[in-house]
């Protein structure tokens, strides 16, 4: 696991990263503290206030109510929680249990066999919800309709007074059978979601992603891919920042950020789509960062990145201008990675 694996900020000043064996924060956007320290490995984050949030570990899960000065451990499903995404201080869902977690740009994901899981208590209890197996991913923007990410593409789930029905809405465009696939969802109030599918045959220092957005939550838009693995598949989209799945962050509902991963170039190239990802934007890039593992951007110009400098430390680096210019804010050192 590395040492800073997610990170979500709330408002540009208030913000909170997470890895192993820590949980850090910042009051002001540039100076982090460690604010709780424990023996598991943080692999998850979500806050929906400046008070209110959860930190996902690999054998529990946390909530604090008072912005973290006090961290208390709240109830699991038989299986482990493996991420979760709250839309108030009670009403949230989750992936749960199945095998091979892997840590992927600020989601931990399991391989197949999952449980979507949902609590009304604020997480200290969990219900299995019905939906599409082998869940990876899950967003809602409103309680009564989210989204989950599978292996095949993005499901469309709606909760009822019986439990709740799913419809895939979003078909990967690159399956392969026997290949691990990954999708990766964020959403932005109402309707909007930003998705990245990664995963598949890599070749030679490409490894295949691409990236779709929905504005209102029914028409598509592919955004960017990976430019040599997927020509084939969508030849008229747009390149991504580089030749492996980079991490992204969602600004609102028409603007995202992308930034990395490039193993050949060694830098975190940006880029910032807007207009539902009608318009691609590269801007500058992180130099000495062959890998990213996640961002949190508050707006197209306000944003952290979770990365690795040439020392081999981990540090989260920080742009005011769009990814122009990036500054370190906070680096560990890989030995306290555990």
């Amino acid at each position: 696991m590395p040492s800073l694996g997610a990170i979500q900020m709330v408002g540009p000043r208030l913000g909170w990263a997470v890895g192993a064996h820590a949980i850090f924060t910042t009051a002001d956007g540039a100076h982090w503290t460690k604010q709780y320290a424990s023996t598991e490995e943080f692999v998850g984050v979500d806050f929906i206030s400046a008070t209110t949030g959860w930190a996902v570990a690999t054998r529990s899960l946390l909530g604090t109510t008072d912005a973290g000065r006090s961290w208390h451990q709240l109830g699991e499903p038989p299986a482990p929680i493996r991420s979760v995404h709250f839309i108030s201080a009670t009403s949230g869902w989750g992936i749960a249990g199945g095998t091979d977690p892997q840590q992927i740009h600020g989601w931990l994901v399991p391989h197949d066999s999952a449980t979507l899981v949902i609590t009304n208590d604020g997480g200290a209890t969990w219900r299995s919800l019905g939906g599409p197996s082998n869940p990876q991913t899950v967003c809602f923007s409103e309680a009564g309709q989210g989204w989950v990410g599978a292996a095949e593409g993005v499901y469309l789930l709606r909760m009822t007074d019986q439990g709740s029905n799913w419809s895939l809405a979003l078909p990967r465009p690159d399956q392969q059978q026997g290949v691990p696939q990954v999708t990766l969802i964020e959403c932005a109030a109402p309707h909007a979601l930003w998705v990245l599918f990664l995963g598949g045959q890599s070749a030679m220092s490409h490894s295949p992603y691409v990236a779709y957005a929905t504005v209102d939550g029914t028409s598509w838009k592919a955004v960017m891919k990976e430019a040599m693995s997927e020509q084939q598949i969508l030849p008229g989209v747009p390149a991504g920042p580089d030749t492996y799945p980079p991490s992204f962050s969602v600004v609102d509902p028409t603007d995202a950020v992308f930034i990395g991963d490039g193993p050949a170039t060694n830098v975190a190239q940006c880029v910032i789509a807007s207009n539902g990802g009608a318009t691609i934007r590269r801007t500058g890039r992180i130099d000495n960062a062959p890998e990213t593992f996640a961002a949190a951007f508050t707006s197209v110009t306000a944003g952290w990145v979770l990365t690795r400098n040439a020392g081999g430390d981990y540090v989260i680096a920080a742009t005011a201008d769009g990814g122009y210019h990036w500054s370190q804010q906070l680096a560990i050192p890989p030995t306290s990675a555990g």
